[in-house]
């Protein structure tokens, strides 16, 4: 069994701003440094055995401040960890382009299996080059988001910056252990690998449910300061 720690970057400008955030690479303001560095403060200690990132700045910035802050290897980076591309909402006010376009039906914006897909393969890589060992993956809120919610099928509110989701793989099993710091449990064995795609994500899932209030600056949802606007 894989053990796979999912973590958002922390806060960025964009965040900050409530912006559409998606494939721009920003990197990470002063918060998002402090995040960065306090991710693990309130959480049981895990013996990691190496960090892979999203090549986005943000990402990797978090995934190093924590790899040196707790003495984790760097693996890497690797671009299916990508947050998703918003088309011409990137960098755009989040308030103004769900107005324009509802459900946000961004022109260019990469359609939502896809994201979730090659969020999938990207682990399911990683669990075949680290077999049995405990993997930390510094991503984003969309994708993130959409790994969790087609694991258990049902739509979740946005990812907060800098925080720690669980993820199991063993075989063709999926297990979710945490979302965002909090304790879950459900697993999901799908039939083979060759299963495609694993879990659907529906395009209403695209933005964040509404199950808590959500933060500015989402990493690629809504923006906002813990929000998920990627």
């Amino acid at each position: 069994m894989t053990l796979f720690g999912l973590v958002r970057h922390g806060q960025t400008d964009y965040n900050l701003q409530n912006r559409f955030q998606g494939s721009s690479d920003i990197p990470l303001n002063a918060t998002g440094i402090a995040q960065a560095h306090a991710a693990f403060a309130q959480l049981p200690p895990v013996d990691w055995d190496v960090i892979v990132t999203s090549p986005l700045k943000r990402a990797e910035q978090t995934g190093r401040i924590i790899g040196e802050d707790h003495d984790i290897p760097f693996g890497g980076t690797d671009p299916r960890f990508v947050e998703i591309d918003w088309g011409i909402a990137e960098g755009q006010a989040v308030e103004e382009m769900e107005q324009r376009y509802p459900e946000r039906s961004f022109p260019g914006r990469e359609d939502h299996q896809a994201v979730a897909d090659r969020g999938y393969d990207g682990l399911e890589a990683l669990e075949e080059r680290y077999p049995g060992q405990k993997v930390l993956v510094v991503a984003h809120g969309t994708l993130i988001r959409f790994i969790l919610s087609g694991i258990i099928e049902q739509p979740l509110p946005s990812i907060p910056n800098a925080t720690l989701s669980l993820v199991e793989l063993e075989d063709t099993t999926w297990r979710v252990r945490m979302i965002a710091g909090e304790e879950v449990d459900h697993a999901v064995k799908v039939a083979t690998r060759e299963q495609n795609p694993r879990f659907h994500v529906e395009k209403s899932q695209l933005a964040p449910s509404q199950v808590v209030a959500a933060a500015p600056g989402e990493d690629s949802d809504l923006t906002g300061p813990d929000e998920e606007v990627s």
